[in-house]
């Protein structure tokens, strides 16, 4: 299996800036007024997040070229499909929840969603599915998510 690209930590990494700037504004600003509206970019954010994660589950389940090949090959690109659409449907679950109810209802389901993303990746790993140092600069992006989204939900919310 090819090693993770440079690049594609940097992108990664890339990639929490929208999580920070955010939280620094949900968090700092004064008034009442805009923080619906950060809130939602946030929950829309974090839904894209998600389904781009499970995105990359899809592009190794329908590579062209079989890089491992083993025995419970179909199996494997079944789950790989299944933890590709999760994500998914957890990020449109969130948004539509802070659509319909409150924003902050949303960020409460990207906070479990982006944990147990992880795990199940996590698993995927330990298994091999995944290219070496993936998991690595994955856990910086979950554990600053993570962060960000909690930071949220103690400061607006609870």
């Amino acid at each position: 299996m090819r090693k993770l690209p440079y690049l594609a930590v940097v992108l990664m990494l890339a990639g929490l800036l929208p999580f920070i700037l955010f939280t620094c504004g949900i968090v700092f600003y004064d008034s009442a007024v805009p923080v619906p509206r950060l809130l939602m970019g946030l929950v829309l954010y974090g839904a894209l997040s998600l389904s781009f994660f499970g995105a990359v589950h899809w592009g190794w389940a329908l590579e062209a070229e079989r890089v491992i090949l083993t025995v419970d090959a179909e199996r494997v690109d079944r789950l790989r499909l299944l933890l590709g659409v999760l994500p998914l449907l957890a990020g449109w679950l969130a948004a539509f929840v802070a659509v319909v109810s409150s924003p902050l209802s949303g960020v409460v389901i990207l906070a479990v969603a982006f944990a147990l993303v992880a795990l199940c990746e996590r698993t995927a790993w330990r298994r091999g599915w995944l290219p070496p140092g993936y998991m690595g600069v994955r856990w910086i992006v979950t554990a600053v998510t993570e962060c960000c989204l909690l930071t949220v939900l103690l400061m607006r919310g609870l």
